[in-house]
C-alpha cells in the first residue's frame, strides 16, 4: 500500500500567542482612521493565533527617546479572526501614542503583552445593549460589532458615538456595512462641534436610547464622559450589573512613597509562575512588580482604569483606587496592584 502525505489544505492547529509573558509583535499594515487615529494590523511574528473575547485588550512595550513606556490599546478587531488583530490608536501628547505613528510601520516588530480585561457581552443572544462610547473609545465596541457579525450573532444594540466632528467618526462607513448583517443595530453618531452639534447630556442619551433602563449599557470613553454616562445610568434604574466601562483617560500616576530603612518588607509571589519578590509597606505592588522586571498590564497606574486588575489568594492590603475596580469584585478578592500596597505578605493569581 502507498502512503501519501496528508492533503495539503489540511494544516495542523497553530500554537496559541502566550496571554501572560511578553512576545513580539509583526506590523503587517497600517491605515488612517481619521487625521488623527491610525490602526495597526498586528500578527504574532511566530505565526501563533491571538485568542481573545471583545473589549479585551494588549499592553504594549514601546521604546521611545525618553525611555521605555508601556501602554494599553484595545483589540479592535474581530474575537473570530485569530490570525492578528487590529489596535486604532490616537495620536496624543504623550510619547506612546506618538512614537507608535512614527515608528511602527510595516515591517516593524513591537512587543506585547496579552490579550487582557474583561469588557464585552456575557449573554450575547439574550440581551439588548446599550453600546456608549466617545472618540477612540469605540475600539472595544467596534470589536464587539465585528465579532457578532462573523459570528452570526443577532445582537441587538443602540449604539451611540460620540465625537467632535463627522470626520472625527471612526469607521462610520463600515459601521453601516455592519448593520446590514446586524438588523437590530441602531446607530447613532452624535457630534459636539459644528451644524446640528448636541453637548452629550443624561437628558440627550435618554431620549436617544428610551430602552436604557431595560438594557445592559456598556461605556468606553474619557473619564468625566464615563461619570455622566455612569450617573444617567442609574438615574434611569440600570443595576450596577448591568453597566460596564473601560476607560481611555488617565492622569498622572500616583507619586511613591520613599521607604524608610525600618519599613516593614512583604512578599509577593505569583502563584501561576512562582515569581516571588518583595515589596515595601509603603510601596505599590505594581511598582514592586515592574521593579523586579515582570509582566503585569497597567495603564493609568490610579485606580482609575481597572487594567491591572488581579485576583488576590491570600493577604491583606491597603487600597485606594478611583473607580477602576467595583466593591463586589473587591468583596470576591480582586485588587488593583497599582494602587495596593501590602499589609502582609500576598499570593496573586499570575
Amino acid at each position: 500500500m502507498t502512503m501519501i502525505d496528508a492533503a495539503p489544505w489540511i494544516t495542523r492547529r497553530r500554537r496559541r500567542f502566550p496571554p501572560e509573558a511578553w512576545a513580539p509583535l509583526l506590523c503587517k499594515a497600517t491605515w488612517d482612521e481619521t487625521h488623527d487615529v491610525r490602526t495597526f494590523l498586528l500578527a504574532p511574528v511566530d505565526g501563533s493565533r491571538i485568542e481573545h473575547d471583545p473589549g479585551q485588550f494588549m499592553t504594549f512595550q514601546i521604546d521611545t527617546p525618553q525611555g521605555t513606556v508601556e501602554r494599553c490599546y484595545t483589540i479592535a478587531s474581530s474575537a473570530s479572526r485569530d490570525g492578528g488583530i487590529e489596535i486604532s490608536v490616537k495620536r496624543q501628547a504623550g510619547a506612546g501614542s506618538a512614537h507608535l505613528h512614527e515608528t511602527l510601520v510595516p515591517g516593524a516588530t513591537i512587543l506585547a503583552f496579552g490579550p487582557s480585561g474583561r469588557f464585552g457581552p456575557v449573554s450575547w443572544p439574550d440581551e439588548k445593549y446599550t453600546l456608549i462610547a466617545a472618540g477612540s473609545g469605540i475600539t472595544p465596541i467596534l470589536s464587539m460589532l465585528r465579532t457578532a457579525a462573523d459570528r452570526g450573532i443577532a445582537l441587538d444594540a443602540t449604539l451611540i458615538h460620540v465625537s467632535p466632528t463627522e470626520a472625527d467618526l471612526i469607521a462610520t462607513q463600515e459601521i453601516a456595512l455592519l448593520s446590514r448583517r446586524l438588523p437590530h443595530l441602531t446607530y447613532v453618531p452624535i457630534t459636539t462641534r459644528g451644524p446640528g452639534a448636541s453637548r452629550p447630556s443624561a437628558g440627550l442619551l435618554n431620549s436617544l436610547a428610551p430602552g436604557l433602563a431595560d438594557s445592559t449599557v456598556l461605556c468606553c470613553g474619557p473619564q468625566s464622559f464615563m461619570e455622566m454616562v455612569r450617573a444617567a445610568a442609574r438615574d434611569a434604574g440600570v443595576p450596577p450589573e448591568r453597566y460596564g466601562e473601560e476607560s481611555f483617560d488617565f492622569s498622572s500616576p500616583e507619586a511613591e512613597i520613599t521607604p524608610a530603612a525600618d519599613t516593614p518588607v512583604r512578599s509577593i509571589s505569583f502563584v501561576r509562575t512562582g515569581k516571588t519578590f518583595e515589596c515595601a509597606e509603603t510601596t505599590t505592588i505594581l511598582s514592586a512588580v515592574k521593579a523586579a522586571g515582570l509582566p503585569l498590564p497597567s495603564s493609568c497606574a490610579r485606580g482609575m482604569c481597572g487594567t491591572c486588575k488581579i485576583f488576590k489568594h491570600s493577604g491583606e492590603v491597603t487600597m485606594a483606587h478611583e473607580g477602576g475596580i467595583r466593591q463586589r469584585e473587591i468583596d470576591r478578592g480582586f485588587i488593583l496592584p497599582c494602587v495596593s500596597r501590602p499589609l502582609t505578605d500576598i499570593v496573586l493569581d499570575c
